[in-house]
């Protein structure tokens, strides 16, 4: 699957929030969407799932433009997860998976045996499969991650639209998510998510896609977007970007932390 923006403007009641966004996304990548609170990430998300619609420039996926499908089609060809969802009723893990078989049933009709099958399918590549029985609202907010995702999967899509999937994770779910995301992609889903972290970009990420005032710094591998002038430009912090293993891993450091 690819996903292809290109040209993209978006405004708020003639507020400009995104300019000319243009980017690929391939099979079997993960894109983070690097940039401040406020940049017009979610915005350019709910573009691209063709729940806003922009004044100007297209998104594409698999050479398709989203302007030509109605909801049911794109929901074939692309699954979103959000940050978080608290939905109006208690339902079970496994009722909230079946949701994502929405999109592969006609109008009117119930999950059958199929739609169950391909839940319990998800449940087991996300590893949550003993989760099924127990309620949504009491599972931990790395499981209720982990349980969208696999909803995602359910959708029966190779195209995850990820808005922050770690925000609000303590450490250790926050690589287990991470790790479930680069996982998929080596599976060849096409993954675009929004990120804060730049150093989970050098772990995770096979492209960067950088956002200030709603417009692309830079695009390319995070080795050749992510420096401490980018960074500086982008959250007005001072770091260095240090290496290790003979350049095999890089993370940032800020500056005046070590004397």
């Amino acid at each position: 699957m690819t996903v292809s923006v290109s040209e993209l403007n978006f405004s708020y009641n003639e507020h400009a929030v995104l300019h000319d966004i243009s980017f690929t996304a391939q099979s079997g990548e993960v894109l983070a969407v690097l940039g401040p609170n406020g940049v017009g990430k979610s915005t350019l998300f709910r573009c691209i799932l063709g729940l806003l619609s922009p004044q100007k420039g297209k998104t594409e996926v698999c050479g398709t433009d989203i302007k030509n499908l109605n909801a049911k089609d794109l929901g074939r060809l692309l699954a979103y997860v959000p940050q978080s969802h608290y939905p109006a009723f208690n339902f079970s893990v496994m009722d909230m998976v079946l949701m994502g078989t929405t999109a592969q049933l006609s109008e009117f009709s119930s999950p059958s045996e199929k739609e169950y099958k391909v839940a319990e399918t998800a449940l087991e590549r996300i590893g949550i499969s003993h989760l099924k029985n127990r309620s949504y609202m009491q599972i931990s907010g790395g499981e209720q991650q982990l349980v969208l995702i696999a909803r995602a999967l359910a959708q029966n899509t190779k195209t995850l639209i990820m808005d922050e999937p770690t925000a609000n994770l303590d450490y250790g779910n926050q690589l287990r998510i991470l790790a479930q995301i680069r996982s998929l992609a080596h599976d060849g889903y096409t993954i675009l998510q929004s990120m804060h972290n730049p150093d989970q970009a050098f772990l995770y990420a096979d492209k960067v896609l950088a956002l200030s005032d709603g417009k692309v710094l830079d695009f390319g591998t995070p080795q050749n977007v992510i420096n401490s002038e980018m960074i500086k430009r982008l959250y007005y912090v001072d770091v260095q970007v240090e290496s290790l293993y003979e350049d095999k891993f890089r993370f940032c450091l800020p500056q005046g932390l070590i004397q």
